[in-house]
């Protein structure tokens, strides 16, 4: 390689450089990564939304309610952490929060370090 593959500077040195230094190899590798890190920023964000929702209304005290209703505060039901069976039931977990379907309507939130096995 004769040129940076980043800003396309002669190169001198080694024969199998690829870069003129460490600004432009990290530049270069942000670049390639920024699709993947906005994605991933996103999901990020919606988890932490849904686990906000969760927390705020274990806090209030309010342990079961209606699918529509927690659809209402902007909960998306599309994205969780990971699952896990306790007891018998589905819980559908967002980081340290969780809940089961009782049936197609209401919903049974929790704190999951009561899950803890």
């Amino acid at each position: 390689m004769e040129f940076c593959l980043d800003c396309g500077s002669k190169l001198i040195g080694r024969l199998d450089k690829k870069f003129c230094g460490d600004h432009c190899r990290s530049h270069y590798n942000n670049e390639l990564n920024r699709d993947r890190n906005a994605a991933l920023r996103e999901i990020n964000r919606i988890l932490r939304g849904n686990a906000g929702v969760l927390e705020r209304l274990t806090a209030q005290g309010i342990n079961q309610l209606s699918y529509n209703m927690l659809k209402t505060t902007g909960f998306n039901f599309n994205f969780y952490t990971h699952q896990e069976v306790y007891n018998g039931k589905m819980y559908f977990c967002c980081y340290n929060y969780g809940y089961h379907y009782v049936n197609d309507e209401e919903i049974v939130l929790t704190a999951l370090p009561v899950l803890s096995k």
